[in-house]
């Protein structure tokens, strides 16, 4: 039963002046915008429809009458919405518009004097059927069927429901189930389909303009009306249906939609409705609790376009007065549910309804009813949402047995309320007769079909024989003003008892004989009699082996479509069928639930032979299943994850291959899925695969209402060495919510080669089968996915499942710098143009790839691309590792400083370096006082360039400061950019002393050099006790200024310089050994300002002689003195200048 909890008087006016309700209000305060229902006085008079002769003329006038009135009374509430650009949908079923708009907009449309009120727009919640347990079959046909007589109606009095169009508003169907799909109404003669005026969703809910069911109720109901083998009442009623609730909701949008779609079928667009196209019955497996009116308009409109109004009464008992809305209407049929104990539901809804009318109005099957649903299986299911579509198809029945009764309500519902079978319980009020617990009683289809009026009909009758003796099971199909069907009895006798007068063409068929043909005339209130005879007809065998991937597939099902003939293969997969001369479809249905049925065409001449590979089922993305006996696989540590729907989310022990992407965690739920989703998911209504819902991107090898309580767990494990490791998931020993007395255990297998198995164990009720369960894989958006089952018992004790991604191999690797060999994070790996992977910090890089030969690409920004060809195996790991070569360039200096006077210009030298493959260079300056020479360049492995840098202190005051940066760019994977920083420094004071020098001197720079002097007080100079200097002639090499170098000062104790003001100052000393003195003979110290700024200082050493060498300290000054002093170790101290320099840009 859907449940549809709706507030009272949903359709009832708001109070002047307040028309818009607080719900609404309260909407509109969160953001300013809201969707909501306006509705608008007055009401369509259907006293045309009223007068109207034929069921396509009342749909018509009810269609024409209901539609001019809405538009005529909606004109200015749509001029508004029109004019404020609004989102709005009208209805003409009843009077009113959905509208989307913010809260001015709605006061405007409150405003409007033909508006009633404003009311909030609802989401209703949709229950789960109850699951329920398989009822021994009666005669090849279900309990619930045989329970109302349907088969006799079928075989004694030859209606099936021909001619007579049912719809359901519910869940969708799924319209190619093999049950439903010869009836559905979309279906052409050349085996195509055309969905136009023959489905209907509203709210856009399924993946394509094709009927879908996402929930399963649906399909479920649809079943027991029209399906075609023994599940179904009528099975000769063609059907058609409009998709009310969305999934495990409905809206009263989608419902109200329905409704009106019903009365006058629309093409896919929602345009060009249809009235001669409405259905004769609409069933309603749906409501909500106590009497509500909100759709009491849509039903008064079916009664009078002459549509049967089905409802079921609810679930809400055993209690008195629990019956439902819409059924509860005087105008509605209701019914409620019995067992097959003849006992009633214990939850079936009693009680009065609208003005103390008797409901439910009658009781049919509704525990444990064995119907169709999604995935092509069967399940059964309990409630009264199952009983309502027996009633239904029993009108179908009725109608198609007595067509003048066709779209005449009033006359049939005696019909089915005289001929129930009495219950008497008047615990809730009424007669024995007619009570609020069984209404009516139990229905009896036979009974009531055979009670329609027979006035002006006639009777065809006869005997099928073959070879003179009587034939029985013989198919007698008749054509002319009605179709209809039966089967002979015993005695080779058929009847047909209530045809309307006129010319019949007679069919006569039955496997294994010629097909024979007669015509007849029925008269009025006559009996014609028209025996036929068969002729058998020649046979030979046709045998072969049915393989699935070349494998034998043992238990599968060969049928000769169109005939009673079939064989199962045996463990080699061979079969064998007698079946007469003639062409044949033959249909191949695996036992494993992993393949796919097959069809091939035989033409039987003789004995032939014929071989059927079965394809396996897969999803878009390829994978496949395959189901075996596999060993269970237990857990080993337990997860702190107990109760019902809950979860914890588990980091896994290595990256899983999951629909071509690698994942790192999962969300383990208490019913029976793990998620890989970020968000937490645990719900227990399972719905089919894939579904656009919550939860996606899963593994459900058991998704149920589960509890896990003090006796279950749920276990984890890690098996296996890299790269083939397993990580397993157990749900061991876990119950159902709703049925704490089952239990069992079961397992998934998540590999890191990208193979997933799960595996069963404790597995024997059909509920642990998984009637109620789904099971199969999911990907992120639920576009996609592999169901193996859905609310069907298909899982069998010890049972495993392997699912494969059949098409995709598993690419894997890991990219690393050419120059250092360590990992390099973010390369792109691009496998031809159907993957591309992105690298780790490790490096590394994972994933699924579809089968085929690739040229591989891996690249990265400032690195080389590698090509290299692969060939990527189905179900194989393909390792793809690679060195990207890149440069690897580095400067000599990271930040350069001169120290130079106002004015002036200055030129440093960089040199860079590459060490690793060519690359090219540029060098750019972010400022116009500095500039760089050459601005690119090429560099080759192990070569090395110099930049000239060129300054300026032009502008810059004593004590000045400026700086910038020098960017060298190169193809460098680990440092593609350096950044130098450059500073001009103009220092307040700068002392610069040529050591032995006896003149001023300008250097080639330009900068001065003073001439040497003793130190005097006040001034700056030497301190020695002896010393001298020293020229040499000889080529001061490492040097451009050989005047500075050649000369040298020798054996000083210090230079000190006074009148020093405090600060930060760098000190920098200039040395040339100026003779052949051995390494060793010349060793000193230099100490500047206390601090050791050179420790032994062996130049002969250090550079040879005859060689510039230069250093420099920075000290800070705060006593007015700078001293730097030479202290012996060896040899007598030289120096070749001194100069000291106040530094503005230091602290």
């Amino acid at each position: 039963m859907l449940s549809l909890l709706l507030p009272h008087g949903l359709a009832h006016a708001a109070p002047e002046p307040q028309k818009i309700s607080e719900a609404v209000r309260a909407d509109l305060a969160k953001d300013d915008k809201a969707t909501f229902w306006v509705r608008l006085k007055g009401e369509a008079s259907l006293t045309a429809a009223h007068r109207a002769t034929t069921k396509d003329d009342k749909a018509k006038q009810v269609y024409t009458a209901k539609s001019q009135h809405a538009r005529s009374s909606q004109a200015n509430l749509r001029k508004l919405l029109d004019a404020r650009d609004a989102e709005f949908t009208p209805f003409w079923i009843v009077n009113a518009v959905t509208v989307t708009a913010d809260a001015k907009l709605a006061a405007e449309i409150a405003e409007l004097p033909e508006v009633t009120a404003i009311e909030p727009v609802r989401t209703l919640s949709l229950p789960k059927p109850v699951p329920g347990t398989a009822e021994a079959k009666v005669n090849a046909v279900e309990w619930n069927v045989d329970r109302i007589n349907a088969p006799r109606v079928w075989n004694e009095l030859g209606a099936r429901g021909e001619g007579i169009v049912v719809a359901h508003i519910d869940t969708g169907a799924q319209f190619d189930h093999p049950e439903i799909a010869a009836q559905y109404r979309g279906r052409t003669s050349a085996g195509g389909h055309d969905h136009n005026y023959n489905w209907f969703d509203p709210a856009g809910i399924c993946p394509s303009p094709a009927p879908c069911d996402n929930n399963g109720h649906g399909t479920h109901v649809m079943g027991t009306m029209v399906g075609a083998s023994g599940i179904g009442v009528a099975p000769g009623a063609t059907w058609i249906a409009a998709k009310g609730c969305e999934g495990q909701t409905c809206t009263d949008a989608s419902l109200l939609a329905a409704g009106q779609w019903v009365l006058a079928p629309t093409d896919l667009t929602g345009a060009n409705p249809r009235p001669d196209l409405a259905p004769d019955i609409v069933n309603n497996s749906w409501g909500g609790a106590g009497f509500d009116p909100w759709y009491k308009a849509t039903v008064d409109a079916w009664i009078a376009a002459g549509i049967f109004p089905m409802f079921a009464n609810g679930n809400e008992g055993p209690a008195c007065r629990t019956s439902g809305s819409p059924g509860q209407y005087v105008a509605s049929y209701s019914t409620g549910g019995f067992d097959v104990n003849n006992v009633v539901y214990n939850r079936s809804s009693k009680g009065e309804g609208e003005n103390g009318e008797i409901k439910p109005n009658i009781s049919a099957p509704a525990v444990n009813v064995r119907s169709s649903v999604p995935g092509g299986g069967y399940s059964s299911f309990t409630g009264t949402s199952m009983a309502s579509p027996h009633v239904a198809a029993t009108v179908a029945l009725i109608w198609s047995a007595s067509p003048r009764l066709q779209g005449d309500i009033a006359a049939t519902r005696p019909l089915l309320d005289s001929t129930a079978i009495d219950v008497s319980d008047t615990t809730c009020g009424g007669t024995a007769a007619d009570n609020n617990v069984w209404g009516e009683g139990r229905l009896d289809a036979f009974a009531a079909v055979n009670a329609a009026p027979r006035e002006g009909l006639g009777e065809l009758k006869g005997t099928v024989s073959a070879e003179g003796a009587p034939l029985a099971g013989a198919t007698v199909s008749v054509t002319g003003p009605l179709s209809r069907t039966v089967t002979t009895a015993q005695d080779g006798a058929y009847s047909l008892p209530r045809l309307v007068p006129g010319d019949y063409q007679i069919t006569v068929t039955k496997f294994g004989y010629g097909q024979a043909t007669a015509t007849a005339s029925v008269v009025a209130e006559q009996s014609a009699t028209t025996d036929v005879t068969l002729t058998p007809a020649a046979s030979a065998v046709v045998s072969g082996t049915v393989t699935t991937a070349g494998a034998p597939e043992a238990g599968a099902t060969v049928a000769a479509r169109g005939t009673p003939v079939s064989a199962v293969t045996d463990a080699s997969g061979r079969y064998r069928l007698t079946l007469p001369h003639g062409a044949y479809e033959l249909t191949v249905t695996p036992a494993s639930r992993c393949s796919s049925s097959a069809t091939a065409e035989v033409s039987v001449a003789g004995d032939v032979t014929k071989d059927i590979e079965l394809p396996l089922r897969g999803d878009n993305f390829g994978y496949t299943c395959r189901s075996g006996s596999d060993a269970y696989v237990a857990g080993t540590d337990r997860l702190a994850l107990t109760g019902d729907d809950e979860a914890t989310q588990v980091t896994l022990p290595f990256t899983v291959p999951y629909y071509g992407t690698g994942q790192s965690r999962a969300w383990v739920t208490t019913n029976g899925f793990a998620t890989f989703a970020a968000d937490r998911a645990t719900t227990g209504s399972n719905t089919t695969l894939p579904s656009t819902g919550a939860p996606n991107l899963a593994v459900y090898p058991f998704w149920d209402d589960l509890s896990v309580d003090a006796q279950a767990g749920v276990y984890t494990a890690t098996s296996g060495t890299a790269p083939r490791r397993t990580f397993v998931i157990e749900w061991r020993n876990v119950t159902f919510y709703s049925d704490t007395t089952q239990r069992m255990s079961f397992s998934v297998l998540l590999g890191e080669d990208g193979s997933i198995g799960y595996r069963y164990k404790d597995v024997d009720s059909e509920r642990e089968r998984g009637s109620s369960a789904t099971v199969g894989i999911e990907n992120a958006g639920g576009t996609d996915g592999l169901l193996y089952s859905y609310n069907t018992a298909a899982l069998t004790d010890g049972q495993s499942l392997a699912v494969t991604a059949s098409r995709h191999g598993l690419a894997i690797g890991a990219v690393t710098d050419a120059n250092d060999g360590d990992p390099l994070a973010g390369a792109q790996v691009k496998i031809g143009d159907v993957a591309t992977f992105t690298t780790g910090a490790d490096g590394a890089f994972y994933g699924q790839v579809p089968s085929g030969d690739y040229t591989v690409e891996v690249s990265r920004e400032h690195y080389g691309t590698f090509s290299q060809q692969v060939t990527i195996a189905p179900g194989t790991l393909t390792r793809i590792d690679t060195a990207l070569v890149t440069g690897r360039v580095s400067a000599s200096v990271a930040e350069v400083t001169v120290v130079m006077p106002a004015e002036a210009s200055r030129a440093r030298t960089v040199e860079l370096t590459n060490l690793g493959s060519p690359t090219a260079y540029t060098a750019t300056a972010d400022a116009a006082w500095l500039t760089v020479a050459p601005a690119a360049g090429e560099l080759a492995k192990g070569q090395s360039a110099a930049l000239k840098i060129s300054v300026s202190s032009a502008g810059l005051q004593p004590g000045g400061v400026r700086a910038g940066t020098l960017t060298v760019r190169s193809a460098s994977g680990r440092q593609p950019v350096i950044e130098i920083r450059v500073t001009v420094a103009v220092p307040k004071l700068q002392v610069a002393v040529d050591a032995g020098g006896a003149r001023a001197l300008t250097d080639g720079e330009g900068d001065t050099w003073t001439a040497d002097r003793k130190y005097a007080q006040g001034a700056h100079g030497y301190v020695a006790t002896s010393t001298s200097t020293h020229t040499t002639t000889r080529t001061i090499k490492g040097t451009t200024e050989q005047e500075l170098f050649r000369r040298v000062r020798e054996n000083m104790l210090e230079y000190r310089f006074d009148n020093v003001p405090s600060g930060t100052y760098t000190v920098e000393l200039g040395f040339a050994e100026t003779r052949s003195t051995g390494m060793g003979r010349r060793v000193f110290d230099v100490i500047v300002e206390g601090q050791l700024a050179i420790p032994a200082l062996d130049l002969a050493l250090e550079a040879g002689t005859y060689t510039a060498v230069t250093r420099q300290h920075t000290v800070k000054v705060t006593d007015g003195q700078l001293n730097v002093r030479f202290a012996a170790r060896k040899g007598a101290p030289i120096v070749s200048f001194v100069r000291i320099s106040e530094r503005p840009d230091k602290p």
